[in-house]
């Protein structure tokens, strides 16, 4: 947050508020966008299997209980809310 104040501080381009509320729904996009991602995919990203994205997810094997474990998918969605309490801080 202080790199994205001293843009708007610095910058003639992002000195405005039409732009910069922009900029935040840029970044905002790319955490929900990261989060999805990880959230579906975090079995592969523990075993180290984060080269290229690869194919998309269906949403649908979040309710295997077999390839993703509640006690995990907890614990990665938490890290998602957690994200969420500090953007909005």
């Amino acid at each position: 947050m202080n790199s994205i104040k001293m843009i708007h501080t610095i910058a003639r381009y992002y000195n405005t508020n039409e732009r910069m509320t922009g900029l935040f729904v840029k970044i905002t996009n790319q955490m929900i966008n990261n989060c999805k991602y990880n959230i579906l995919n975090f079995r592969r990203i523990r075993r180290g299997e984060t080269g290229k994205k690869g194919q998309p997810q269906n949403d649908d094997v979040l309710w295997d209980h077999e390839a993703y474990p509640p006690d995990e998918l907890i614990e990665m969605l938490q890290s998602c809310i957690e994200l969420n309490q500090a953007y909005l801080k």
